[in-house]
């Protein structure tokens, strides 16, 4: 079963392009910023639903 991978983004996504997130490298705070489609990002489980970023789930594409 694949791992989900949460990234952080704006909570206020366009209707479709790009937008940019960011991925914690999981030592020291070190990450990762990338464009993804906003047509892969779920808001993740564990978003508060509240501020200015929110946290999405990355749907895995093959």
């Amino acid at each position: 079963m694949p791992s989900t991978v949460l990234v952080v983004g704006p909570r206020e996504l366009p209707a479709s392009g790009t937008v940019e997130v960011w991925a914690d490298a999981g030592s020291g705070g070190v990450g990762q910023r990338f464009a993804v489609p906003v047509t892969d990002l779920q808001i993740a489980e564990v978003d508060s639903g509240t501020g200015r970023y929110a946290v999405y789930a990355l749907r895995a594409r093959h």
